[in-house]
């Protein structure tokens, strides 16, 4: 597929690195000389100096062949004029990203339908939104260090760290008893080898597990696995931007779950627009990378601590701060992609990039209609998605062993007729199930074989 990315700064960089990797054909366009000559060298794909909202441009970068424009400049509106001149030029897909919503109105992220006859855009998509999303799965399940949703909320993907074992130094997979309704589908070991386990992989303490199945029994098999349960219910976010906005929005509309929130933002006018806007939480004024600050908001009370105030030095202090401070739950926002890394060095492991989740969305749409959610994992060594087996697929008709899959794929969850199975190897694949498939990247490329029409 002929694919256009607009921008080429974190977001724009990521794309490009990981659709061509799949094979995709890409050029991306940005009026940055300097981005435009860095991106060239790092990959092997053209790179076109212009503004992506500008006609010329996009002649250049041979939009009559291309299918699909994705635009991610640090501008909204050039991101949203350059889809809506795709749009008129017959473009199939626009994906555009929109960090302020009043730029496209009052429109919900990753929404179709309306959108497209409004202004010409499929796909909206807000990172700061994405992002408290993700930091609000964290809270809900504070033993996880990731947590992704498939088939409506039926089946849930959970990587946990394994509690040190008790009575020896490792034990084999089959030994644990997980739960009904959930399998293990990943393993990452301590030394940072990935693998796809079979039921006499050894597990050691502190090996990262990802669990896949029904919610209940995932949530269930977490505990059990990581071998404590936190109970939340005060939270403090750092930093009053539109991702603690939306983050203290989304724990004040829980149904399930009654949280204390607290914000701590140092612009004053901010705090005040904050206190109207919100109706439970507590908005204060105040520098959450001040020691001073911390002591006297008595910030070793909370619960969790998220750090999000768009600055990775300023999230740095205010984690480690609260990690000495015995905080049971530190999650901090990454602004840029290479700073991962730091981060963990330095003892901070819940991380979320704001930049990796927009790449991740984004990425779902490259792979067609049938694909309805894409995740990337945070160590970016598999991924896992949900699609719809189309009649005609190669692989209908058979059974798991038949169906041939390569190695580094493994169908965690089957839903059919609102069921969620764990498949086993005799399972036949019908038209219209929607497969939760988890596969390591080498793989990826390679799964239109087995799911697409012929």
């Amino acid at each position: 597929m002929h694919i256009i990315i607009i921008g080429a700064g974190d977001v724009g960089r990521e794309l490009a690195r990981r659709l061509s990797a799949k094979q995709q054909e890409i050029v991306v366009v940005d009026r940055d000389p300097q981005k435009v000559k860095q991106l060239s060298q790092e990959l092997d794909l053209p790179v076109i100096t212009g503004n992506g909202a500008n006609l010329e441009v996009l002649h250049k970068a041979n939009i009559s062949k291309a299918r699909m424009l994705i635009a991610v400049t640090e501008s909204d509106e050039i991101n949203i004029i350059a889809c809506m001149l795709a749009k008129t030029m017959g473009m199939k897909y626009t994906v555009a990203r929109i960090r302020n919503p009043e730029s496209a109105g009052d429109i919900d992220i990753d929404t179709r339908g309306l959108i497209q006859a409004q202004v010409g855009i499929d796909v909206i998509i807000s990172p700061e939104k994405a992002v408290a999303q993700e930091i609000a799965k964290a809270i809900h399940w504070p033993e996880a260090s990731e947590v992704e949703y498939y088939a409506d909320g039926r089946v849930m993907l959970m990587a946990v760290y394994l509690a040190a074992l008790a009575e020896s130094e490792q034990q084999p997979l089959q030994d644990f008893a997980l739960p009904a309704g959930c399998s293990v589908v990943g393993l990452m070991k301590t030394d940072g080898k990935f693998i796809l386990p079979e039921a006499d992989t050894m597990l050691s303490g502190g090996d990262k597990v990802y669990l896949a199945g029904r919610v209940a029994a995932v949530g269930k098999a977490g505990r059990m696995l990581h071998g404590s349960k936190t109970s939340i219910k005060r939270v403090i976010i750092l930093g009053g931007g539109l991702i603690g906005y939306t983050l203290a929005s989304i724990l004040e509309g829980e149904k399930e779950h009654s949280y204390t929130v607290k914000i701590i933002e140092k612009d004053e006018k901010r705090v005040d627009e904050l206190n109207r806007k919100l109706g439970k939480s507590i908005v204060l004024q105040g520098d959450g990378s001040d020691i001073s600050y911390f002591n006297e908001e008595e910030i070793a009370e909370a619960d969790v601590l998220v750090a999000a105030t768009g600055d990775d030095r300023t999230n740095m202090v205010a984690s480690v701060m609260g990690l000495k401070r015995g905080v049971a739950k530190v999650i901090s926002e990454v602004t840029r992609i290479g700073y991962g890394p730091i981060y963990e060095a330095i003892g901070i492991t819940d991380t979320i990039n704001p930049h990796l989740i927009t790449a991740s969305r984004i990425l779902k749409f490259s792979r067609g209609e049938d694909v309805l959610v894409l995740d990337l994992l945070k160590d970016e060594v598999a991924e896992s998605m949900e699609l719809v087996l189309p009649a005609g697929a190669e692989v209908l008709g058979k059974n798991i062993t038949q169906a041939g899959f390569p190695k580094g794929l493994r169908v965690a969850a089957i839903v059919r007729d609102d069921e969620v199975i764990i498949p086993d190897d005799d399972i036949t694949l019908t038209a219209g199930d929607h497969l939760i498939i988890f596969a390591v990247p080498k793989v990826c490329s390679r799964l239109g074989s087995y799911f697409v029409c012929e």
